[in-house]
């Protein structure tokens, strides 16, 4: 099965969220853009990322998401997220972010709470075993729903930030 590229674009699966505490800072203060490719191999078995039109199951996508500072002030409090789209997968340890940050992913972390909860790895979930005595196992990359990068330090006036992370096709 064959995926069309439309499933995979910046309007339908990925929104970067961003929070930004500055003086007079507004959403004009970021210039974002999202991108993806296909991961590939090329003759000489180097990666390559490709520009594609559809992916198919067991190809690994690379999202890219940058944001530019267009203003002369320091952003802080930065927080750059993704979600993990229905249908692939998160390749743990494929993550990146140009700029110092911690990274976590949002996933059910424990079943007496309510909702997902973030955590930054290795991530460990509470899970109940059959004869009802609790334990803490890692949590499966299939298991995570989203992920973050909370920067360490403010966005420099004209700086830019630039976040990545894969995902295989299920």
């Amino acid at each position: 099965m064959l995926f069309n590229k439309s499933i995979f674009s910046a309007a339908g699966v990925i929104v970067a969220a961003v929070v930004f505490q500055a003086p007079h800072a507004s959403a004009d203060a970021l210039k974002s853009s999202f991108d993806f490719r296909i991961v590939e191999q090329d003759a000489d078995g180097n990666e390559v990322l490709a520009e594609r039109e559809s992916v198919a199951p067991g190809e690994t996508i690379q999202y890219i998401i940058t944001h530019e500072n267009v203003t002369e002030d320091n952003l802080s409090g930065l927080v750059v997220s993704g979600p993990i789209p229905d249908g692939v997968t998160f390749v743990m340890d494929q993550h990146h972010s140009s700029l110092p940050a911690t990274f976590e992913i949002e996933a059910e972390l424990d079943e007496d709470i309510p909702g997902l909860e973030w955590s930054t790895l290795p991530a460990m979930r509470k899970v109940v075993d059959a004869n009802g005595s609790e334990r803490l196992e890692p949590v499966p990359a299939e298991a995570i729903e989203a992920v973050r990068w909370v920067l360490d330090s403010p966005l420099p006036g004209g700086g830019a930030s630039k976040n990545s992370y894969r995902v295989i096709v299920n």
